[in-house]
């Protein structure tokens, strides 16, 4: 599942405008946020709900984690590509035309995190599980 996809319904992540949403906590540098999510999950939702568990593969490709690689039902799958704007302290997450989301990123506390909107959008908050793997 999309990490931008996460509670549409009450999350309206493609606002327009160009102004960055507040972000709370402690700004990340893009060299953080390429060192936080290589080969990392971010998971989204709550333990036993997650709404998103994606895998930011070293290289660029972005993997919904689903049940797992190799599982019968519902396995890992790759859905877009990522990457990280050093420069701009951004990342992106490109899912396909028309489907391509930036984010500022900002450290709360232990795993957890905020994804921020460039285009204006409500924060995401995030915890990112080391390693890879499905979320706890």
């Amino acid at each position: 599942m999309k990490l931008m996809n996460i509670g549409t319904a009450t999350i309206l992540l493609l606002s327009a405008g160009g102004a960055m949403a507040a972000c709370p906590g402690t700004p990340l540098t893009g060299a953080a946020i390429s060192t936080l999510l290589t080969n990392n999950t971010v998971c989204v939702g709550t333990p036993g709900n997650w709404e998103a568990q994606e895998l930011h593969v070293s290289g660029g490709s972005l993997v919904d984690y689903k049940l797992g690689p190799g599982h019968a039902v519902d396995p890992s799958e790759q859905v877009g590509t990522w990457s990280v704007d050093a420069a701009a302290g951004t990342v992106t997450h490109n899912y396909g035309p028309g489907t391509v989301y930036t984010y500022k990123m900002s450290a709360n506390g232990g795993t957890s995190y905020s994804f921020c909107s460039t285009a204006g959008a409500p924060e995401v908050l995030a915890k990112v599980k080391t390693g890879g793997g499905a979320c706890p």
